[in-house]
């Protein structure tokens, strides 16, 4: 179990800078194709796999191998005494399978984000709600969450319908036919595209305001 969620008492007490990290990828992708970090440069996305590299220069992103993103990730969380967050352990995973050497360090100044046993004991009326939102086929995700007008996060409707798994295999399948070439990429795929990045950097940008909202709440109960 990771010693930092949202139910220990390290998590309220800290006051560590935080690194916010989520990464996208296929199931049986072996490192993420994507991955957003949000540090004290600012919001940065990062794409790793290399048939997106045209399509990475096209949005402004950065093309950088995951292991050397990894890396960089852990070295300024340990340079700058932060915690590593992300919403709950597979991130924490890869991590810690690209630096093996840091892996004792990632695990015990990781921060597992995911809020749902947090709502389930603390907000069960909200609880309640993400989970019909989810519906019977899954457990309540960040998103679920954060569409909750109560918790006070403007998350763009749309990219609810976005499938990260499945637009990543077709664009690998049609930068493939076209030699990698974005602009030669249809309309739907480049737009495709641009909505999976969005939808990274929402999950960064969603994950820190839920944090932030299960923080304020447990002030609350302390000043009660």
């Amino acid at each position: 179990m990771s010693r930092h969620t949202l139910q220990t008492a390290a998590f309220l007490k800290n006051v560590r800078p935080v690194i916010w990290l989520d990464v996208e990828k296929r199931t049986a992708d072996p490192e993420p194709a994507l991955t957003s970090v949000l540090w004290a440069d600012g919001l940065k996305t990062y794409a790793h796999d290399l048939i997106l590299t045209a399509s990475a220069k096209a949005r402004g992103l950065e093309f950088l191998p995951w292991a050397e993103l990894a890396v960089e990730v852990v070295r300024v969380a340990q340079a700058t005494d932060s915690l590593i967050a992300g919403y709950s352990i597979p991130e924490r995973d890869l991590l810690m399978k690209a630096c093996p050497e840091q892996a004792e360090w990632i695990k015990s100044n990781y921060l597992n984000a995911n809020a749902a046993r947090w709502f389930k004991n603390h907000r069960p009326n909200l609880y309640t709600e993400a989970c019909r939102t989810a519906g019977e086929r899954r457990s309540p995700g960040l998103k679920d969450f954060l569409i909750q007008p109560a918790v006070g996060y403007p998350y763009k409707k749309y990219l609810l319908a976005v499938q990260p798994g499945s637009i990543l295999g077709r664009l690998r399948t049609l930068l493939a036919k076209r030699g990698g070439i974005h602009r030669e990429l249809t309309n739907e795929a480049r737009r495709d595209w641009t909505n999976l990045i969005e939808y990274n950097r929402q999950d960064v940008l969603g994950m820190k305001h839920l944090v932030e909202y299960v923080v304020a709440a447990g002030v609350d109960r302390r000043a009660g």
